[in-house]
């Protein structure tokens, strides 16, 4: 598996996770309150990651850290598509402008503004 391969594999990720909702009949945009009801669905995603991370095989950690990001992507997609579209351009534009001159990793290992 190469990154090429990765990446298209993260956009059918996406893909399943529209077709998911879909599915499910909540393919429609999110009040604040409803998506205040995704945040304990995305903390339970994110202990099971930890617990993984813990006590399991480098398999599981795949497996939940990929949950991890249906339930994100799920988040994102219950956005109005041009806020959406726009917070994904402007991330990808401040992550792509960092750079050893303007970040260094801190202790904790992020990835940190100098």
């Amino acid at each position: 598996m190469n990154t090429f391969e990765l990446s298209n594999l993260l956009s059918d990720l996406a893909k399943c996770v529209q077709a998911f909702h879909k599915r499910f009949g909540t393919d429609t945009l999110a009040s604040r309150q409803e998506l205040l009801t995704r945040i304990p669905i995305q903390d339970e995603e994110v202990r099971e990651l930890e617990e993984a991370i813990n006590n399991e095989t480098p398999e599981r950690i795949a497996s939940e850290a990929t949950d991890v990001l249906f339930v994100a992507i799920g988040t994102i997609m219950k956005l109005d598509p041009s806020n959406a579209a726009n917070a994904i351009q402007e991330i990808i534009d401040k992550n792509d402008a960092k750079t050893w001159d303007t970040h260094h990793i801190n202790k904790a290992g992020k990835i940190v503004r100098r």
